[in-house]
């Protein structure tokens, strides 16, 4: 054989050599590559699942649908010119996200609207839940609250916990854009609302208020007894 033949017989031995792991080294790129995008992909899906699946706290969300004329902005208890007026039906959710109405419902109502991190509101709530607790709130009278002004950058947030640590057992209606406050004539926190059975308003005032002042305005609401 010639030295030019036996040198591309090593050449050619040498190549096919080389080729098994030629290939090799393809399948493991091309696997690389699947598994990467496989990855990319299952996170991506993985992202997608937990937005779709987190959703918005019922308890901090929730624009409230008014239906009717909204109250003018109260200025003097006194002589408050909503009185006599149709409180507008307010309609919207619970702080679990079940539906919830505050309106003309056959029963005269207290409503009462306050902001998480109003510190009257923080010290006017225990007060009423103390005097629900102690028997308070009359028969055939019921007690309604409004979770309004939701911020999560202000204090003692968010209002859920901060209700259910004061044991506060009032249904609560979320209003967190105060469309509900603006439709009843809200000028400050904690607001109140009284309103018969055929939702016509009764009473409106803002402030902390006593036991005997809310007494007062249960009252108000108590419907007197028939002769029978």
């Amino acid at each position: 054989m010639s030295r030019s033949s036996a040198s591309v017989t090593r050449r050619r031995a040498a190549k096919q050599r080389r080729t098994p792991y030629l290939v090799i080294a393809a399948i493991a790129a091309a696997v690389l590559v699947a598994l990467v995008v496989a990855l990319a992909a299952g996170g991506g899906d993985g992202d997608d699942a937990a937005t779709d699946g987190g959703g918005a706290d019922p308890a901090t969300t929730g624009t409230v649908t008014v239906s009717g004329s909204p109250l003018p902005q109260l200025t003097d208890p006194a002589d408050d010119p909503a009185v006599g007026m149709t409180l507008p039906t307010l309609e919207g959710h619970d702080q679990s996200g079940a539906p919830m109405t505050i309106g003309a419902d056959g029963r005269p109502t207290m409503i009462v609207f306050v902001a998480h991190w109003c510190p009257h509101c923080q010290r006017e709530v225990p007060v009423v839940q103390q005097w629900v607790d102690d028997g308070g709130l009359p028969e055939g009278v019921d007690l309604v609250s409004v979770s309004t002004a939701i911020d999560a950058s202000r204090p003692n947030y968010p209002p859920d916990a901060w209700l259910a640590d004061e044991g506060w057992t009032a249904p609560v209606l979320v209003d967190s854009d105060n469309t509900a406050a603006q439709a009843v004539g809200l000028p400050a926190y904690p607001f109140f609302v009284a309103i018969d059975a055929d939702g016509t308003v009764v009473l409106r005032t803002s402030g902390e208020l006593t036991t005997d002042q809310l007494d007062a305005i249960a009252s108000t609401l108590v419907q007197p007894a028939t002769g029978g």
